[in-house]
């Protein structure tokens, strides 16, 4: 059987590219395979559309940075590609031209010649389609069908909403002492930790018993905003509740308090919609399997981070 993880260990570069690396999900995952560089990794390539903290970061740690963006073409990206053995695919959502031809980042994976392709996608991607930015991901796991059979190993890994992105209306919380976003208060969902989904796509890279596939990954429970809100107040001490606003209001404070991009932005709220819509209700065991043990819980994610939503 062949697997990420024999494929790079037969390699003589041993070289790893991931994309999306100026957001918190590209940025996790290279920086967890920047702490096996040097043994099971010798050159951990992060690609990113923005500079930003998060690529400066990356750098601090070793990594190689590649400026990529969909404009470029599919030349350009095929280019960079060469430098690695295996790509690892995080959608570009920053990227000024998401949604238009995305897939040039899957079909460069075959024009470069490389040996293994991981996508990341989201779960259910087959049903976002009448969201706009969220239709690209179907488009890409159609071109990951289409590559898959020209690389050595091709995995597809399928991602619930982080409940990561808590931590970008800390202030918010914090002031307001509520949770103010767009999605349905009762909506179910089962979200992971963006840190626990690195690890999996790690552990897929560099574990010779892990097979390529397609993986939906989760977290341990299913739960709605309102649940997340009691478990804020719990582990932070304070009265938290939470509060449904429109979609305009929430990103409008994304785009003034944090100042995201409008792509990411338009993103956030498409994910949160397709919560609404009932299209995240969804619980696998895949991420348990993956990572060996039990995912953390939003419980566990809200005490280990509690100083972070306190004022």
């Amino acid at each position: 059987m062949v697997t990420f993880s024999s494929l790079l260990k037969t390699s003589s570069r041993k070289s790893v590219l991931v994309t999306g690396c100026d957001l918190y999900a590209g940025y996790a995952i290279a920086k967890d395979l920047l702490q096996h560089r040097g043994k099971h990794f010798e050159h951990v390539y992060a690609a990113h559309f923005m500079d930003n903290d998060l690529v400066r970061r990356l750098v601090d740690k070793g990594a190689e940075c590649v400026k990529l963006q969909i404009a470029d073409g599919i030349d350009s990206i095929a280019e960079a590609y060469r430098k690695a053995d295996v790509v690892v695919v995080v959608p570009p959502v920053s990227d000024d031209h998401w949604g238009q031809d995305s897939c040039v980042y899957v079909h460069a994976a075959a024009k470069a010649g490389v040996k293994g392709l991981a996508l990341c996608s989201k779960i259910n991607a087959v049903k976002m389609c009448k969201l706009p930015m969220l239709k690209p991901l179907h488009e890409m796991e159609k071109a990951f069908e289409e590559v898959k059979g020209k690389v050595e190993v091709a995995s597809l890994m399928r991602c619930s909403l982080h409940i990561d992105v808590l931590w970008l209306f800390r202030a918010q919380i914090a002031s307001k002492r509520e949770i103010c976003l767009s999605a349905d208060a009762g909506a179910k969902f089962a979200p992971l930790v963006a840190a626990d989904a690195a690890r999996a796509m790690c552990h897929m890279l560099i574990d010779p018993n892990i097979p390529e596939g397609v993986y939906e990954l989760t977290g341990p429970e299913k739960l709605d905003f309102k649940a997340v809100a009691h478990h804020a107040a719990k582990q932070i001490g304070e009265d938290i509740s939470y509060k449904q606003i429109n979609r305009k209001e929430m990103e409008q404070f994304l785009k003034e308090k944090i100042g995201m991009c409008d792509c990411h932005i338009a993103f956030i709220g498409d994910m949160l919609e397709a919560l609404s819509m009932g299209l995240l209700d969804k619980h696998t065991e895949d991420l348990e399997e993956l990572l060996g043990k039990k995912p953390m819980s939003v419980k566990k994610y809200l005490e280990k981070n509690a100083n972070d939503f306190k004022p």
